[in-house]
């Protein structure tokens, strides 16, 4: 396993062009309370489920909300192929899995740090320099500590663009837009969606403090009161969350991006699961040279070798005339938070 400082050099032998690749591990390193799906469980209000949520999370076995949200959908087809005899059944299973998605964006609100200020100036200084070392960022996470870190005055001056400008239709909203036309130098994408991103019709609108003075957390969770849901993609299947990145083009085109970088992609703080293949299968047919994926803990740990096994078979697919090297870095030695 190497360092960080290894991995970027092994990158600039390859290509020297760098992009970034962010699993929820980013955001559980600088504020473990806030992203672990345990504790997510512990605080969610699970009353309005059909079934009592504990024992449903326990029958699973998890406390992976996604992982649930696919068992129920799962059960839901599978109960309305054999048309039992209980026809509401189906539904209420599918019902559930809508509103454990709900209870998901409402959770991650109410344990999100509260303001850009929480996070102190000595942890975006060190996120910031571990940033610098890449060109494009890609995130697959709900939650807002890439885009606060990228917004902030401090060094390194970082190059980012996530594509949101004024919408042409109401230019003194208190948000702004994203469509087409704003694509030109975009260089940050959420791919699954954010809890600052909300779709209206064909427009999709990004919360902003600046046109507001109004904290982003404490407009997300206005939103959630008045029953407005963020973009974000939950989906339990790997190809349920495909079909949700297709259907909005702003995910979409996230997705497409990726594809067409070139160079080495850094994978830090994702375990490499199939309920992400979709994003994976982008890897494989896109022009990357190689992918260094990081690694947490004890490299001989099972999960560390599921995901050694899971990158391995990434580059395995490639055809032999365009191959993919796959490296392994300790996540730790980036001390991404300082």
């Amino acid at each position: 396993m190497l360092t960080f400082e290894e991995a970027l050099a092994r990158s600039d032998e390859v290509h020297k062009k760098r992009h970034l690749l962010l699993g929820n591990g980013f955001s559980i390193a600088a504020r473990p309370e806030s992203f672990r799906y345990g504790r997510l469980l512990e605080e969610a209000d699970l009353t309005t489920l059909s079934v009592p949520g504990a024992d449903l999370f326990a029958s699973e076995g998890t406390s992976n909300f996604e992982g649930v949200i696919r068992a129920l959908r799962t059960t839901s087809r599978m109960v309305d192929f054999y048309k039992t005899r209980d026809r509401g059944l189906a539904k209420r299973l599918a019902d559930d899995a809508e509103r454990l998605k709900e209870i998901l964006a409402a959770t991650l609100a109410s344990k999100h740090p509260d303001y850009v200020g929480a996070i102190s100036d000595e942890e975006y200084q060190a996120v910031r320099g571990f940033l610098g070392h890449f060109e494009r960022f890609f995130t697959l996470n709900y939650d807002l500590l890439l885009y606060w870190a990228l917004l902030q005055d401090l060094e390194p001056k970082l190059r980012h663009d996530d594509g949101f400008r004024n919408d042409p239709d109401d230019p003194d909203a208190p948000w702004v837009a994203w469509n087409d036309y704003n694509q030109y130098g975009q260089t940050v994408y959420f791919v699954h969606g954010g809890l600052h991103l909300y779709a209206d019709g064909a427009t999709l609108r990004k919360l902003t403090f600046k046109r507001t003075d109004i904290p982003l957390m404490d407009q997300i969770r206005a939103q959630l009161d008045d029953g407005v849901f963020p973009l974000i993609v939950t989906e339990g299947t790997s190809e349920e969350k495909h079909a949700a990145i297709l259907h909005h083009g702003y995910l979409a085109k996230s997705l497409r991006a990726l594809t067409s970088c070139e160079g080495s992609l850094f994978v830090h703080g994702h375990s490499l699961d199939p309920n992400d293949q979709h994003v994976f299968r982008g890897i494989v047919e896109g022009k990357f040279k190689a992918i260094f994926v990081s690694l947490h803990g004890r490299p001989g740990s099972q999960s560390n070798k599921a995901i050694r096994s899971a990158a391995e078979t990434l580059a395995a697919a490639r055809p032999e005339k365009k191959p993919l090297m796959a490296e392994f870095y300790d996540a730790d030695s980036a001390a991404v938070w300082g």
